[in-house]
């Protein structure tokens, strides 16, 4: 339990900190984004998958509630700079933050309904969040462009 606590209590510190996110990674908030949405709705689409076919059990550490929690929080956060700093700075399209909200309103209400709809508000929550970031880059990028 200490073991996970401390690999995603420094992951998160890692992930955060954007300056040294972009020094040792060379990767923008969005892309951190995008792949931490997508590792999101490939672990909420896949989990149930593999524990109904018994090839994990309900009792092991991928199906526990607290690193869900974790991750979406980890979303929100990059989902925030990310999103936000860009609206601000670059282009003021609402577009990609309503698409964030909107997955992160679907993540919510699969953490909250754990039975039969669960695996559907996830999975449609990350894939969300993700398009809002690849989407959020375009245009960022787009500007960037026909700013020069």
């Amino acid at each position: 339990m200490h073991i996970r606590w401390f690999i995603c209590t420094f992951a998160s510190l890692f992930i955060i900190n954007s300056k040294s996110m972009r020094s040792f990674f060379n990767i923008n908030p969005d892309t951190a984004g995008f792949f931490t949405s997508m590792l999101c709705a490939i672990h909420c689409s896949s989990i149930p998958v593999l524990i109904s076919l018994g090839l994990l059990s309900s009792s092991s550490w991928l199906h526990n509630h607290m690193i869900d929690w974790v991750v979406i929080g980890i979303g929100i956060l990059i989902a925030t700079y990310s999103l936000i700093g860009d609206y601000l700075k670059l282009h003021k399209n609402l577009t990609p933050l309503l698409m964030a909200g909107l997955g992160f309103v679907f993540l919510f209400l699969g953490m909250i309904e754990h039975h039969g709809w669960m695996l559907v508000f996830s999975v449609v929550g990350g894939l969300l969040v993700a398009s809002s970031h690849l989407y959020n880059h375009r245009i960022g990028r787009f500007s960037r462009v026909k700013a020069i």
